[in-house]
């Protein structure tokens, strides 16, 4: 996929709700125990962002860009303190600092966006 798509942009939306969502990914966890979510979720990422290929072409905003690409310098710099896999997988997630300062920029992440995406004005009318 050469260029950054709406579904290429819902994708992305998609990862960082997930990672901005540690229930959900416990229950994810349970659900299938020979994954190991927080691994995923980040592959996810780094597969559909692909360090921003093509988010120049994307019509995106200059500011939705910019915050995209910060998200993934900074999560670059968070990267490797994360393991590939741990003992008690739960436990991880519920616990683990590095995963929760992820977790908690996904969420920061999003605010971002949607502050952003807000229209300055909205127009009413009467039915």
């Amino acid at each position: 996929m050469d260029e950054f798509s709406g579904k290429h942009w819902g994708l992305l939306l998609d990862t960082l709700a997930q990672m901005a969502d540690l229930e959900r990914q416990l229950v994810v966890q349970v659900q299938r125990p020979a994954a190991f979510v927080p691994d995923e979720l980040l592959n996810n990422w780094y597969e559909t962002f692909r360090a921003g290929q093509g988010l120049s072409q994307s019509g995106l905003s200059p500011q939705i860009a910019f915050i995209l690409l910060d998200f993934d310098a900074h999560l670059s710099g968070l990267i490797d303190i994360v393991p590939h896999d741990a003992p008690d997988r739960e436990d991880y997630i519920r616990h683990d600092e590095a995963w929760h300062t992820i977790c908690e920029l996904a969420d920061w992440t999003l605010t971002r966006i949607a502050e952003q995406s807000a229209p300055e004005q909205v127009r009413f009318c009467p039915n």
